[in-house]
Protein backbone atom coordinates (compact mmCIF):
# COMPACT_ATOMS: atom_id res chain seq x y z
CA UNK A 1 0.00 0.00 0.00
CA UNK A 2 1.27 3.07 -0.83
CA UNK A 3 1.42 6.12 1.36
CA UNK A 4 0.77 9.68 0.11
CA UNK A 5 2.29 12.88 1.69
CA UNK A 6 -1.32 13.68 3.04
CA UNK A 7 -1.22 10.23 5.09
CA UNK A 8 2.06 10.76 5.79
CA UNK A 9 1.80 14.22 7.45
CA UNK A 10 -1.12 12.74 9.64
CA UNK A 11 0.83 10.00 10.87
CA UNK A 12 3.68 11.96 11.51
CA UNK A 13 1.56 14.75 13.38
CA UNK A 14 -1.53 12.19 14.96
CA UNK A 15 1.69 9.64 16.57
CA UNK A 16 4.82 12.32 17.80
CA UNK A 17 5.49 9.54 19.80
CA UNK A 18 6.81 7.64 16.93
CA UNK A 19 9.25 10.14 16.43
CA UNK A 20 10.53 10.67 19.69
CA UNK A 21 11.22 7.11 21.30
CA UNK A 22 14.37 5.78 21.40
CA UNK A 23 13.99 1.98 21.92
CA UNK A 24 18.41 1.45 20.50
CA UNK A 25 19.40 3.95 23.43
CA UNK A 26 20.83 6.10 21.51
CA UNK A 27 19.80 9.61 23.42
CA UNK A 28 22.96 11.48 23.46
CA UNK A 29 20.62 14.66 22.93
CA UNK A 30 19.60 13.60 26.42
CA UNK A 31 23.18 14.03 27.98
CA UNK A 32 22.98 17.22 29.82
CA UNK A 33 19.53 16.83 31.12
CA UNK A 34 19.12 13.00 31.27
CA UNK A 35 15.42 13.13 30.77
CA UNK A 36 13.62 11.17 27.79
CA UNK A 37 12.95 12.92 24.87
CA UNK A 38 9.06 12.00 25.67
CA UNK A 39 7.62 14.65 26.34
CA UNK A 40 6.35 13.44 29.33
CA UNK A 41 6.75 14.23 32.96
CA UNK A 42 9.15 11.93 35.41
CA UNK A 43 7.40 9.84 37.83
CA UNK A 44 7.39 11.52 41.09
CA UNK A 45 6.86 8.10 43.58
CA UNK A 46 9.93 6.63 44.64
CA UNK A 47 11.81 4.93 42.01
CA UNK A 48 12.08 1.12 43.15
CA UNK A 49 15.52 0.85 41.35
CA UNK A 50 18.82 0.97 43.26
CA UNK A 51 22.58 2.30 41.57
CA UNK A 52 25.46 0.26 43.38
CA UNK A 53 29.07 0.29 42.55
CA UNK A 54 31.75 -1.57 43.98
CA UNK A 55 35.70 -1.17 42.88
CA UNK A 56 37.37 -3.55 40.62
CA UNK A 57 40.25 -3.74 38.47
CA UNK A 58 40.12 -3.28 34.91
CA UNK A 59 43.60 -3.96 33.29
CA UNK A 60 45.67 -2.78 36.21
CA UNK A 61 43.61 0.43 36.99
CA UNK A 62 41.17 1.12 39.67
CA UNK A 63 37.76 1.53 38.37
CA UNK A 64 34.43 0.73 39.14
CA UNK A 65 31.57 -1.94 38.44
CA UNK A 66 28.42 0.12 38.80
CA UNK A 67 24.93 -1.75 38.51
CA UNK A 68 21.39 -0.65 37.77
CA UNK A 69 18.41 -3.27 39.34
CA UNK A 70 15.18 -3.34 40.21
CA UNK A 71 14.32 -3.23 43.41
CA UNK A 72 12.32 -6.39 45.28
CA UNK A 73 8.91 -3.87 44.23
CA UNK A 74 10.42 -2.89 40.90
CA UNK A 75 8.94 -3.78 37.80
CA UNK A 76 12.27 -5.13 35.23
CA UNK A 77 12.53 -1.87 32.71
CA UNK A 78 13.25 -1.43 28.80
CA UNK A 79 15.22 1.36 28.88
CA UNK A 80 17.70 3.85 31.07
CA UNK A 81 21.02 6.01 31.18
CA UNK A 82 23.77 6.25 33.58
CA UNK A 83 26.31 8.43 34.24
CA UNK A 84 28.45 10.02 36.70
CA UNK A 85 28.63 12.93 37.92
CA UNK A 86 30.07 15.51 40.92
CA UNK A 87 27.00 15.29 43.62
CA UNK A 88 25.97 18.89 42.36
CA UNK A 89 27.50 18.74 39.06
CA UNK A 90 26.07 18.51 35.45
CA UNK A 91 28.40 17.37 33.36
CA UNK A 92 29.17 13.93 32.97
CA UNK A 93 32.63 12.58 34.38
CA UNK A 94 34.66 9.05 33.62
CA UNK A 95 34.91 7.06 31.12
CA UNK A 96 31.90 3.52 30.83
CA UNK A 97 33.07 0.10 29.80
CA UNK A 98 30.82 -1.93 28.53
CA UNK A 99 30.99 -6.08 27.42
CA UNK A 100 27.37 -6.54 27.15
CA UNK A 101 25.46 -6.71 24.43
CA UNK A 102 22.30 -4.84 26.23
CA UNK A 103 24.51 -1.97 27.11
CA UNK A 104 26.34 0.79 24.85
CA UNK A 105 28.41 3.91 25.65
CA UNK A 106 27.27 7.08 24.45
CA UNK A 107 29.57 9.88 24.30
CA UNK A 108 28.08 12.72 26.89
CA UNK A 109 31.67 14.84 26.46
CA UNK A 110 34.65 13.95 24.98
CA UNK A 111 34.69 10.36 25.89
CA UNK A 112 32.08 7.33 26.55
CA UNK A 113 30.85 9.28 29.57
CA UNK A 114 27.72 7.53 30.38
CA UNK A 115 25.98 3.86 29.16
CA UNK A 116 22.41 3.33 27.62
CA UNK A 117 20.51 0.68 26.56
CA UNK A 118 20.78 -1.02 22.98
CA UNK A 119 17.05 -2.26 22.72
CA UNK A 120 13.73 -1.79 24.60
CA UNK A 121 13.95 -5.56 25.56
CA UNK A 122 13.10 -5.86 29.04
CA UNK A 123 16.02 -6.15 32.01
CA UNK A 124 16.22 -6.38 35.79
CA UNK A 125 19.77 -5.11 36.17
CA UNK A 126 22.69 -4.17 34.01
CA UNK A 127 26.52 -3.69 34.53
CA UNK A 128 29.03 -1.65 33.81
CA UNK A 129 32.75 -0.81 34.60
CA UNK A 130 33.15 2.91 34.91
CA UNK A 131 37.11 4.48 35.35
CA UNK A 132 37.18 7.74 36.87
CA UNK A 133 38.97 10.36 35.76
CA UNK A 134 42.73 11.53 36.31
CA UNK A 135 41.16 15.05 38.53
CA UNK A 136 39.99 14.15 42.12
CA UNK A 137 36.38 14.86 42.81
CA UNK A 138 33.11 12.93 44.80
CA UNK A 139 31.47 11.06 42.48
CA UNK A 140 27.44 9.84 42.42
CA UNK A 141 26.57 8.04 39.96
CA UNK A 142 22.72 9.06 38.26
CA UNK A 143 20.60 6.86 36.15
CA UNK A 144 17.51 7.79 34.11
CA UNK A 145 15.03 4.76 34.27
CA UNK A 146 11.95 3.36 31.93
CA UNK A 147 9.91 0.71 31.80
CA UNK A 148 7.46 2.18 29.25
CA UNK A 149 7.09 5.57 26.78
CA UNK A 150 4.84 6.99 29.14
CA UNK A 151 6.45 6.01 32.72
CA UNK A 152 10.42 6.60 33.84
CA UNK A 153 12.33 7.78 36.66
CA UNK A 154 14.86 10.31 36.72
CA UNK A 155 17.81 11.08 39.24
CA UNK A 156 18.07 7.79 40.99
CA UNK A 157 21.36 8.22 42.51
CA UNK A 158 23.66 5.84 44.36
CA UNK A 159 25.77 6.71 47.09
CA UNK A 160 28.61 9.55 47.02
CA UNK A 161 31.67 7.84 46.44
CA UNK A 162 34.56 9.83 48.24
CA UNK A 163 37.42 11.89 46.05
CA UNK A 164 39.82 9.90 48.34
CA UNK A 165 38.80 6.78 46.38
CA UNK A 166 37.76 7.99 42.70
CA UNK A 167 40.90 10.00 42.22
CA UNK A 168 43.83 9.51 39.77
CA UNK A 169 43.93 6.00 38.25
CA UNK A 170 46.45 4.41 40.57
CA UNK A 171 47.97 1.07 39.94
CA UNK A 172 46.17 -2.19 42.35
CA UNK A 173 49.06 -4.16 43.39
CA UNK A 174 49.05 -7.60 42.15
CA UNK A 175 47.94 -9.18 45.35
CA UNK A 176 44.36 -7.06 45.48
CA UNK A 177 44.27 -7.59 41.82
CA UNK A 178 43.70 -11.27 42.46
CA UNK A 179 41.13 -10.58 45.00
CA UNK A 180 38.95 -7.74 43.43
CA UNK A 181 39.08 -10.02 40.09
CA UNK A 182 37.73 -13.03 42.02
CA UNK A 183 34.83 -11.40 43.96
CA UNK A 184 33.84 -9.26 40.61
CA UNK A 185 33.75 -13.03 39.08
CA UNK A 186 32.26 -14.48 41.25
CA UNK A 187 29.25 -11.53 41.70
CA UNK A 188 29.03 -11.17 38.12
CA UNK A 189 28.62 -15.14 38.04
CA UNK A 190 25.64 -14.83 40.92
CA UNK A 191 23.71 -12.14 38.90
CA UNK A 192 23.16 -15.15 35.99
Amino acid sequence: MELSLKNIFLLVTIFPTLIYAYPNGKVEASCSTMIPGHRLSAQTTFAPYSLTFTSTNYTGILAFLVTLSKEQNGSDFRGFMIQARAPNGDTSLGTFVVNNTDIQTLTCNSSPSAVSHTSSNLKSSVLAIWIPPKTKTDIQFRATVLTSFNTFWTNVRSDVLPSASSGSQLKIPTVFQLLICSSTLIYVLLLK
